[in-house]
């Protein structure tokens, strides 16, 4: 069986990155955000089906799709209305978060998720779940070791998303 993925939140800087990564693997995904414009250069590039809609009014968009990859943020704008819709209607939902309420939000849902036999999986981007897995990894290969320094360098700055991310965080302490 062939699952139906769609990257929400395609044109934004990791969005775009997955929506390559996804088509370099022979995927091809079901590409989605806020603007149909904004979407227009991939769906010229990729030859890709689209879908414009704002998360809090998702109507009919994800009939068909089996995942939804959320790319956009801030996260707390639209993770709430994207897993309500994939619990209603049985999507599996992953996202790149690093946003504590999001994954506050999420945990709150877990019954429903298990009720509905979906997936509720946020921060699988780079912050939390990658790097979860390298430290368990690690300790079960140093089982002695009571400690685990990890350093990351991108050598990029952060997107506007991250950024804007970043300043909403501010208000509530991080």
């Amino acid at each position: 069986m062939v699952s139906t993925l769609m990257i929400y939140g395609a044109y934004g800087y990791t969005g775009e990155m997955m929506v390559h990564e996804a088509v370099s693997r022979g995927l091809n995904p079901i590409i989605a955000g806020r603007s149909k414009a904004k979407l227009a250069p991939l769906v010229e590039q990729y030859g890709l089906e689209s879908r414009a809609f704002d998360t809090v009014d998702i109507g009919e968009n994800l009939k068909d799709i089996d995942v939804v990859l959320n790319c956009a943020g801030p996260f707390m704008a639209t993770a709430p209305g994207m897993v309500e819709a994939c619990l209603l209607h049985q999507i599996h939902y992953i996202d790149i978060t690093g946003e504590i309420p999001v994954f506050q939000y999420c945990h709150t849902q877990d019954q429903r998720a298990k009720a509905a036999g979906v997936v509720l999986c946020p921060s699988a981007g780079f912050d939390i779940v990658p790097t979860d897995c390298l430290a368990a990894s690690l300790k079960e290969r140093l089982p002695d070791a009571n400690r685990i320094d990890l350093g990351f360098n991108f050598g990029t700055r952060p997107s506007i998303g991250t950024i804007k991310t970043a300043i909403e965080g501010a208000a509530t302490g991080g």
